[in-house]
Protein backbone atom coordinates (compact mmCIF):
# COMPACT_ATOMS: atom_id res chain seq x y z
CA UNK A 1 0.00 0.00 0.00
CA UNK A 2 2.83 2.64 0.66
CA UNK A 3 4.86 1.64 -2.70
CA UNK A 4 1.00 2.29 -4.84
CA UNK A 5 0.21 5.43 -2.69
CA UNK A 6 3.87 7.10 -3.56
CA UNK A 7 3.73 6.35 -7.22
CA UNK A 8 1.95 8.64 -8.61
CA UNK A 9 3.87 11.16 -6.37
CA UNK A 10 7.01 9.69 -8.21
CA UNK A 11 5.70 9.99 -11.13
CA UNK A 12 4.93 13.37 -10.91
CA UNK A 13 8.53 15.00 -9.76
CA UNK A 14 9.82 12.35 -12.73
CA UNK A 15 7.86 14.89 -14.94
CA UNK A 16 9.01 17.60 -13.09
CA UNK A 17 12.41 16.88 -13.82
CA UNK A 18 12.37 16.03 -16.91
CA UNK A 19 10.79 19.27 -17.60
CA UNK A 20 13.02 21.35 -16.06
CA UNK A 21 15.69 19.36 -17.78
CA UNK A 22 14.11 20.84 -21.10
CA UNK A 23 13.72 23.93 -20.00
CA UNK A 24 17.93 24.16 -18.93
CA UNK A 25 18.47 22.64 -22.60
CA UNK A 26 16.60 25.32 -24.68
CA UNK A 27 18.39 28.11 -22.45
CA UNK A 28 21.72 26.27 -22.36
CA UNK A 29 22.06 26.64 -25.92
CA UNK A 30 20.60 30.14 -26.53
CA UNK A 31 24.25 30.90 -24.53
CA UNK A 32 25.47 29.37 -28.14
CA UNK A 33 24.94 26.10 -30.17
CA UNK A 34 27.78 23.10 -29.59
CA UNK A 35 30.25 21.97 -31.88
CA UNK A 36 29.25 19.85 -35.22
CA UNK A 37 26.28 21.99 -35.87
CA UNK A 38 26.83 24.11 -38.64
CA UNK A 39 25.43 22.23 -41.65
CA UNK A 40 29.24 21.85 -43.40
CA UNK A 41 30.98 17.86 -43.88
CA UNK A 42 32.67 18.10 -40.39
CA UNK A 43 29.67 18.49 -39.33
CA UNK A 44 28.10 15.74 -41.42
CA UNK A 45 25.50 18.33 -42.43
CA UNK A 46 23.54 18.77 -39.19
CA UNK A 47 22.79 21.44 -37.71
CA UNK A 48 20.30 22.77 -34.82
CA UNK A 49 17.06 22.34 -36.46
CA UNK A 50 15.16 18.78 -36.96
CA UNK A 51 15.37 16.00 -34.28
CA UNK A 52 18.08 17.91 -32.26
CA UNK A 53 16.90 20.93 -30.77
CA UNK A 54 14.66 23.68 -32.77
CA UNK A 55 12.51 22.90 -35.63
CA UNK A 56 8.60 23.01 -37.05
CA UNK A 57 9.18 26.62 -38.67
CA UNK A 58 9.90 27.41 -42.22
CA UNK A 59 11.86 30.32 -44.01
CA UNK A 60 9.39 32.71 -45.40
CA UNK A 61 11.40 34.48 -48.32
CA UNK A 62 13.37 37.44 -46.47
CA UNK A 63 15.96 35.84 -44.87
CA UNK A 64 19.58 37.40 -45.84
CA UNK A 65 22.60 36.22 -44.83
CA UNK A 66 25.82 37.88 -45.62
CA UNK A 67 29.68 36.49 -45.04
CA UNK A 68 32.44 39.14 -45.46
CA UNK A 69 36.39 38.52 -44.56
CA UNK A 70 38.73 41.60 -43.71
CA UNK A 71 41.91 40.37 -44.48
CA UNK A 72 43.44 43.34 -43.28
CA UNK A 73 41.36 44.21 -39.74
CA UNK A 74 44.66 45.72 -38.59
CA UNK A 75 45.16 48.25 -41.20
CA UNK A 76 42.70 50.95 -39.83
CA UNK A 77 40.43 50.70 -42.91
CA UNK A 78 38.50 47.47 -43.89
CA UNK A 79 39.43 45.30 -46.64
CA UNK A 80 36.81 42.77 -47.55
CA UNK A 81 38.02 39.95 -50.25
CA UNK A 82 37.52 36.12 -51.87
CA UNK A 83 41.09 35.76 -51.90
CA UNK A 84 43.39 34.86 -48.98
CA UNK A 85 46.58 33.50 -48.13
CA UNK A 86 48.32 31.39 -46.13
CA UNK A 87 48.45 31.73 -42.44
CA UNK A 88 47.47 35.61 -42.33
CA UNK A 89 45.04 37.55 -39.42
CA UNK A 90 41.52 37.81 -40.67
CA UNK A 91 38.33 38.94 -39.28
CA UNK A 92 35.20 37.27 -40.24
CA UNK A 93 31.60 39.51 -39.68
CA UNK A 94 28.41 37.67 -40.10
CA UNK A 95 25.44 39.53 -41.14
CA UNK A 96 22.07 38.21 -40.85
CA UNK A 97 18.71 40.37 -41.63
CA UNK A 98 15.85 39.05 -39.23
CA UNK A 99 13.50 38.13 -41.41
CA UNK A 100 10.31 38.40 -38.81
CA UNK A 101 12.71 37.02 -35.75
CA UNK A 102 13.04 38.40 -32.41
CA UNK A 103 15.89 36.34 -31.50
CA UNK A 104 18.55 34.56 -34.30
CA UNK A 105 21.67 32.55 -33.08
CA UNK A 106 24.27 31.03 -35.36
CA UNK A 107 26.80 28.14 -35.55
CA UNK A 108 29.65 28.26 -38.11
CA UNK A 109 33.06 26.34 -38.84
CA UNK A 110 35.96 26.92 -41.77
CA UNK A 111 36.82 23.87 -43.87
CA UNK A 112 38.52 22.70 -46.81
CA UNK A 113 36.75 20.20 -49.12
CA UNK A 114 37.29 17.30 -47.51
CA UNK A 115 35.89 18.38 -44.08
CA UNK A 116 39.40 19.21 -42.15
CA UNK A 117 39.27 22.41 -40.02
CA UNK A 118 41.01 25.17 -41.25
CA UNK A 119 43.20 27.74 -39.30
CA UNK A 120 42.48 28.87 -36.13
CA UNK A 121 39.41 30.38 -34.40
CA UNK A 122 39.02 33.29 -31.84
CA UNK A 123 37.29 36.27 -30.83
CA UNK A 124 38.24 39.83 -30.84
CA UNK A 125 38.46 41.20 -27.16
CA UNK A 126 34.36 42.02 -25.89
CA UNK A 127 33.03 40.54 -28.33
CA UNK A 128 29.55 38.56 -29.17
CA UNK A 129 30.82 35.33 -30.17
CA UNK A 130 32.48 32.18 -28.41
CA UNK A 131 34.31 29.61 -29.13
CA UNK A 132 33.36 25.91 -28.64
CA UNK A 133 34.71 22.39 -29.34
CA UNK A 134 37.78 24.72 -30.68
CA UNK A 135 36.47 24.24 -34.28
CA UNK A 136 33.29 25.75 -33.97
CA UNK A 137 32.18 30.07 -33.43
CA UNK A 138 28.79 30.58 -32.23
CA UNK A 139 26.73 32.96 -30.30
CA UNK A 140 26.39 34.36 -26.73
CA UNK A 141 23.77 34.81 -24.86
CA UNK A 142 23.46 38.19 -24.70
CA UNK A 143 24.21 38.46 -28.47
CA UNK A 144 20.93 36.49 -29.80
CA UNK A 145 18.33 39.90 -29.95
CA UNK A 146 17.25 41.24 -33.40
CA UNK A 147 17.50 45.39 -33.28
CA UNK A 148 16.33 47.11 -36.45
CA UNK A 149 15.64 43.90 -38.19
CA UNK A 150 19.47 42.85 -38.25
CA UNK A 151 22.17 41.26 -36.19
CA UNK A 152 25.61 40.58 -36.67
CA UNK A 153 28.38 38.80 -35.18
CA UNK A 154 32.32 38.89 -35.51
CA UNK A 155 34.99 36.78 -35.02
CA UNK A 156 38.73 36.39 -35.93
CA UNK A 157 40.50 33.76 -38.06
CA UNK A 158 44.21 32.45 -38.58
CA UNK A 159 43.86 31.03 -41.81
CA UNK A 160 47.01 28.70 -41.81
CA UNK A 161 47.21 26.36 -44.69
CA UNK A 162 44.18 27.26 -46.61
CA UNK A 163 45.33 25.12 -49.77
CA UNK A 164 43.41 24.98 -52.91
CA UNK A 165 40.26 26.52 -51.70
CA UNK A 166 38.55 26.98 -47.81
CA UNK A 167 34.86 27.28 -47.18
CA UNK A 168 33.40 29.41 -44.46
CA UNK A 169 29.84 27.37 -43.46
CA UNK A 170 27.04 29.17 -41.12
CA UNK A 171 23.94 27.43 -39.89
CA UNK A 172 21.65 30.33 -38.96
CA UNK A 173 18.89 29.77 -36.59
CA UNK A 174 15.57 32.00 -36.31
CA UNK A 175 13.72 31.32 -34.02
CA UNK A 176 9.80 32.80 -33.50
CA UNK A 177 10.27 33.89 -29.48
CA UNK A 178 7.90 31.49 -28.05
CA UNK A 179 10.25 30.67 -25.18
CA UNK A 180 10.43 26.95 -26.53
CA UNK A 181 12.29 25.52 -29.75
CA UNK A 182 9.39 24.84 -31.85
CA UNK A 183 8.39 26.69 -34.71
CA UNK A 184 11.67 27.79 -35.08
CA UNK A 185 13.94 27.22 -38.43
CA UNK A 186 17.72 27.40 -39.59
CA UNK A 187 19.13 28.53 -42.85
CA UNK A 188 22.81 27.67 -44.10
CA UNK A 189 25.05 29.52 -46.38
CA UNK A 190 28.71 29.32 -47.09
CA UNK A 191 31.52 30.98 -48.30
CA UNK A 192 34.03 29.92 -50.84
CA UNK A 193 37.58 31.62 -50.49
CA UNK A 194 40.77 30.92 -52.68
CA UNK A 195 44.14 31.62 -52.14
CA UNK A 196 45.77 34.66 -54.13
CA UNK A 197 47.68 37.85 -53.07
CA UNK A 198 46.05 39.61 -50.62
CA UNK A 199 46.80 43.44 -51.14
CA UNK A 200 46.88 46.69 -49.06
CA UNK A 201 44.21 49.44 -48.51
CA UNK A 202 47.12 51.30 -50.78
CA UNK A 203 47.56 48.72 -53.46
CA UNK A 204 43.64 48.66 -54.46
CA UNK A 205 43.27 51.94 -54.88
CA UNK A 206 45.97 52.47 -57.16
CA UNK A 207 44.16 51.72 -59.96
CA UNK A 208 40.26 51.74 -60.51
CA UNK A 209 38.38 48.83 -59.47
CA UNK A 210 38.37 45.42 -61.32
CA UNK A 211 34.71 44.67 -63.04
CA UNK A 212 33.79 41.12 -64.62
CA UNK A 213 30.66 40.63 -65.57
CA UNK A 214 28.19 38.57 -65.75
CA UNK A 215 28.68 36.26 -62.82
CA UNK A 216 26.88 33.62 -63.29
CA UNK A 217 28.24 33.62 -66.85
CA UNK A 218 27.54 31.67 -69.71
CA UNK A 219 28.61 32.50 -73.41
CA UNK A 220 31.06 35.43 -72.34
CA UNK A 221 32.45 37.80 -69.65
CA UNK A 222 33.20 41.39 -69.52
CA UNK A 223 36.56 42.81 -67.83
CA UNK A 224 37.05 46.23 -67.54
CA UNK A 225 39.86 48.08 -65.52
CA UNK A 226 42.13 51.17 -66.25
CA UNK A 227 46.24 49.88 -66.67
CA UNK A 228 45.43 45.97 -67.59
CA UNK A 229 48.11 44.42 -69.26
CA UNK A 230 47.06 40.09 -68.90
CA UNK A 231 44.36 38.10 -67.61
CA UNK A 232 44.06 34.50 -66.78
CA UNK A 233 40.89 32.22 -65.66
CA UNK A 234 41.86 29.21 -63.53
CA UNK A 235 39.68 26.56 -62.01
CA UNK A 236 39.26 25.91 -58.66
CA UNK A 237 42.12 23.74 -58.49
CA UNK A 238 44.44 26.07 -59.66
CA UNK A 239 45.27 24.25 -62.96
CA UNK A 240 46.21 26.72 -65.80
CA UNK A 241 43.28 27.19 -68.45
CA UNK A 242 43.30 27.70 -72.11
CA UNK A 243 42.17 31.31 -71.52
CA UNK A 244 45.49 33.40 -71.14
CA UNK A 245 44.76 36.41 -73.12
CA UNK A 246 47.38 39.98 -73.13
CA UNK A 247 46.80 43.27 -74.06
CA UNK A 248 48.12 46.82 -73.43
CA UNK A 249 45.36 49.06 -75.44
CA UNK A 250 41.87 49.65 -73.90
CA UNK A 251 41.37 47.55 -70.47
CA UNK A 252 38.11 46.70 -72.05
CA UNK A 253 37.57 43.07 -73.36
CA UNK A 254 34.84 40.33 -73.62
CA UNK A 255 36.03 36.80 -73.89
CA UNK A 256 34.28 33.75 -74.91
CA UNK A 257 34.10 30.83 -72.18
CA UNK A 258 31.35 29.31 -74.00
CA UNK A 259 33.96 26.27 -74.64
CA UNK A 260 34.79 25.77 -70.76
CA UNK A 261 33.66 23.43 -68.08
CA UNK A 262 30.89 24.77 -66.42
CA UNK A 263 31.60 25.72 -62.86
CA UNK A 264 33.77 28.17 -60.15
CA UNK A 265 36.90 29.46 -61.78
CA UNK A 266 39.10 32.63 -60.54
CA UNK A 267 39.78 35.26 -62.71
CA UNK A 268 43.75 36.25 -62.52
CA UNK A 269 44.33 40.30 -63.62
CA UNK A 270 47.76 41.46 -63.70
CA UNK A 271 47.98 45.64 -63.99
CA UNK A 272 51.01 47.47 -65.11
CA UNK A 273 52.46 48.25 -61.89
CA UNK A 274 52.55 44.70 -60.94
CA UNK A 275 49.59 44.57 -58.85
CA UNK A 276 47.21 41.26 -59.24
CA UNK A 277 43.46 41.61 -58.91
CA UNK A 278 41.06 38.42 -58.97
CA UNK A 279 37.36 37.84 -59.18
CA UNK A 280 35.81 34.77 -58.36
CA UNK A 281 33.88 33.87 -61.63
CA UNK A 282 30.74 31.28 -61.60
CA UNK A 283 30.32 29.58 -65.67
CA UNK A 284 26.63 28.04 -65.35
Amino acid sequence: MQKENWTPVMKKFALLFALIGIVNYSYTNSGGSPGGKSGSPASNGQTCSGGYCHGGGNPNGNELIDIKVDVTPDAGMSNYSDTIRDSIQTRVYLDVAAAGSSKIGFSASIEDASGNHIGTLATPSATNTKITSSDYVTHKSSSIAVSNNAISWVWDWNTGDIGDSVTIYVAVNYTNGNGTTSGDYVVTESKTLYPGLVMGQSENQSHTALKVYPSPATDYINVKAEGLIEIRLYNTLGRFLSMDQSWNTTGNERFDISDLPRGNYILHALFKDGTIQYKHVVLQ
